[in-house]
């Protein structure tokens, strides 16, 4: 009886395999960053430079941690304010929390592009630099402007392995202006 020869079949099965993996860890190697606002901040003291979460706000930290902590960031960047800092509390990355100065954001974006590439980052700001992190990153403004009272947009940019970009966005918690939940492409 002839033997039959295994060694290119099990040969061909590693390199097909390997191809199977590489094409995986291309798909892993792909950068999700989510950007919210902090959450409603107290105005009953106007007069604080620097103040807490009011109890709408504590509600909307635990709203953006049940809608993107299943995604389980790994990296969480806040501003130094009180209220930035407290909306990422739940989050178990804000134990080793990263702040960055709201004033420097391309040097956000790149610290992003050179430490946290395949990752899946959380980056807390304002309602005045939401949307210029999104272009810090290299995306495109999925909405014209955001107001004082937008709180409740979530914005996700994903890198791909290759570098491209795309950028979207849904409302979470209590809606403000007649946002949902649904997630919108641009």
């Amino acid at each position: 009886m002839k033997k039959i020869a295994t060694v290119p079949f099990t040969a061909l099965m590693v390199v097909l395999l390997m191809n199977f993996f590489a094409a995986g860890s291309l798909q892993a190697q792909a950068t999700t960053i989510w950007i919210a606002r902090h959450g409603e901040k107290d105005t009953a003291r106007a007069t604080l430079q620097d103040p807490n979460l009011s109890i709408a706000g504590q509600q909307r930290a635990k709203d953006l941690f049940q809608k993107i902590g299943p995604q389980h960031p790994t990296v969480v960047y806040s501003t130094e304010r009180k209220r930035t800092r407290q909306t990422v509390a739940h989050f178990p990355a804000a134990k080793q929390l990263v702040i960055y100065d709201s004033k420097a954001l391309p040097a956000l974006a790149q610290k992003i592009r050179a430490e946290n590439m395949g990752a899946t980052v959380l980056v807390v700001g304002h309602s005045n630099t939401l949307l210029e992190t999104i272009e810090a990153l290299g995306g495109k403004r999925p909405v014209p402007e955001l107001t004082e009272d937008d709180y409740d947009y979530l914005f996700k940019v994903v890198i791909d392995a290759k570098g491209a970009i795309s950028v979207s966005y849904e409302h979470y918690g209590t809606p403000h202006h007649g946002g949902g939940g649904t997630m919108i492409s641009q």
